[in-house]
């Protein structure tokens, strides 16, 4: 009963950000960029994001072998897709990627169930470090368009932050997986410290072990890549659905890893609201470089496409919790997996 008012009352919260975002946007330029949708490139935009969550799976399988985890595709596809499902639709206390960490183990030897669950979260990680390497390669190729005005400061680069964030996460990478780093800040020492020394020992060998497989986390690159590049063709293609003519496919190849990183970075489910909010204040650049205020119902119009998008790839999840077994408690799940 309690997690069935938390789900109807984050559903009337979701819908009053939508409604208020709407609201609160010009309405002639909203209903305008509505009525002239395109729908030939909506579906054609929906196909490409299907096929593209649908290889994230391939993902998955490879890196599940190198713990010596052997998923058939189709169950990787079907746990794949409940994630996309309870990250979007059902909030709570279990969420889409701990569920996918859950049901995981469920195809796991008993002695291999932290390692099965810690290949969701280098799922996560690698699809993090190939989205913002495609964002970062595209950010050579376009002008100073893509910028944000910041008073007192001047003009504030969006590739800066690109950078910033690549950065970050090559330092984050050195830390884990280099021996020398390592032993300078002492990581093993203040892994004995903490509390579950075991577990979190457990979890550190398990990430580690990729160190050793170089040919895995490249071919992982390569299908992050393919999956970033499906999706931001989806997201151009709504783009021209609104007849966006001013907007380039290298534009949202920065923008989009962007907003997905923040909306990643913002605990909220689904990203719902933020990535709303970062579709309307960073396509309003390109939308109408001139004059980017008057473009605000136009990108708001982009934003819904693109929720709509996302909600409609991920229903094929539903599936998973209605002919696959009970919902876990998070307690439960904590207990069997950590043991």
């Amino acid at each position: 009963m309690k997690h069935k008012i938390k789900t109807f009352l984050w559903a009337a919260v979701a819908i009053l950000a939508l409604g208020f975002l709407v609201y609160s946007t010009p309405k002639e330029t909203f209903r305008q960029a509505i009525r002239q949708v395109s729908w030939y490139w909506v579906l054609a935009a929906l196909v490409l994001y299907f096929t593209a969550q649908t290889l994230l799976a391939s993902r998955w399988v490879l890196l599940l072998r190198v713990q010596g985890i052997y998923v058939s595709q189709f169950q990787a596809i079907r746990l794949t897709y409940m994630g996309l499902f309870y990250n979007n639709f059902m909030p709570g206390a279990v969420g889409g990627d701990l569920l996918k960490g859950w049901y995981v183990t469920r195809h796991s030897a008993e002695h291999l169930r932290v390692e099965a669950a810690v290949t969701v979260f280098v799922d996560r990680l690698v699809g993090l470090i190939g989205m913002i390497l495609v964002a970062g390669i595209a950010s050579l190729f376009v002008g100073p368009e893509l910028g944000l005005e910041i008073k007192n400061y001047g003009r504030l680069q969006i590739r800066w932050l690109v950078w910033g964030i690549f950065l970050t996460m090559v330092i984050v990478s050195i830390i884990f997986l280099s021996r020398h780093v390592r032993r300078v800040l002492m990581i093993s020492y203040i892994l004995q410290k903490l509390p579950f020394e075991k577990v979190l020992r457990q979890i550190d060998d398990a990430i580690r072990i990729y160190r050793h497989h170089q040919r895995v986390i490249l071919i992982s690159l390569i299908l992050t890549a393919l999956i970033q590049g499906l999706s931001i063709v989806a997201i151009w293609l709504l783009t021209q659905s609104l007849h966006f003519d001013r907007v380039t496919f290298v534009q949202c190849l920065i923008i989009m890893p962007i907003i997905w990183v923040i909306s990643a970075a913002i605990p909220v489910p689904g990203g719902i609201g933020i990535i709303e909010n970062c579709v309307k204040y960073l396509f309003c650049l390109v939308i109408n470089p001139d004059f980017p205020g008057q473009a605000v119902g136009q990108a708001v119009a982009l934003a819904l496409l693109i929720r709509i998008m996302i909600c409609l790839c991920s229903l094929p999840g539903a599936l998973v919790p209605i002919f696959g077994g009970h919902l876990p408690k998070r307690s439960e799940m904590a207990k069997e997996i950590i043991g």
